[in-house]
């Protein structure tokens, strides 16, 4: 299903982020494609949202806290790992994404597993993913994860975790092409639930990809739909 294996840790919790958005020009202008330090240095950083945030350092956090990422990092990072019915062109695309620049944002919170384990409060974190390139091979991309994800939107079966599902998401008017998906998943062993909203957004050259993700145990969710598009517009605003 998709987003399955976004709701894998990446070290000792993590599992997917925010990214800003290049500038683009006129027609009449050549495309200026961003580097990976380029883009690395608009990253979120934790002053950018309200709350106490904090870089997460760990094992996939690339360039030792710069954002910028090598090859050798790309397999530690979640994939959308679409369902069957999303096709052999979506997960391809997906299998073939390198993102050049990452962080991860981890929010101070009642953590449920931390002592004394009353197992209640939450694990939240914002995942932020940015690539660039031609824009005409970025549409294309962008388009085949837009149709994938759609074709699956339903129920999420039970596996390692779940079961869940998965959804359209309504994000702001961003880029000049977006996408928003919802997935809520039972964390195995029914305790707690995986709560990850997506905004995938292509603007020109550059490709970004936001995972806000809240695991709640016996709780409410932490944003609401205003909340989450607000986190959205800071990441694809920032200069």
């Amino acid at each position: 299903m998709f987003g399955r294996t976004v709701v894998s840790h990446v070290g000792a919790v993590l599992a997917l982020a925010a990214v800003p958005l290049a500038a683009c020009g006129s027609s009449d202008t050549p495309t200026v494609i961003p580097t990976a330090e380029e883009m690395a240095a608009r990253l979120l950083a934790p002053g950018d949202l309200a709350g106490a945030w904090t870089v997460n350092a760990g094992p996939a956090e690339f360039g030792g806290g710069s954002g910028v990422g090598t090859e050798e990092q790309q397999d530690q990072l979640p994939r959308f790992e679409f369902c069957d019915a999303a096709g052999e062109a979506a997960q391809q695309a997906d299998a073939d994404l390198r993102w050049l620049a990452f962080r991860q944002l981890d929010l101070e919170a009642d953590d449920p597993i931390d002592p004394p384990g009353d197992r209640t409060g939450h694990m939240a974190f914002v995942q932020e993913y940015l690539t660039s390139g031609d824009p005409v091979e970025l549409q294309a991309t962008f388009e085949l994860l837009r149709d994938g994800a759609a074709a699956c939107y339903g129920d999420i079966p039970a596996g390692e975790e779940g079961p869940g599902t998965a959804g359209p998401l309504t994000i702001p008017d961003l880029g000049d092409d977006r996408f928003g998906a919802q997935l809520t998943i039972e964390e195995a062993g029914g305790w707690a639930e995986w709560h990850l909203s997506y905004a995938v957004v292509r603007d020109g050259p550059v490709l970004m990809s936001i995972v806000v993700t809240d695991i709640t145990a016996a709780t409410d969710p932490l944003w609401s739909i205003d909340d989450l598009a607000t986190i959205f517009r800071t990441a694809a605003v920032k200069t």
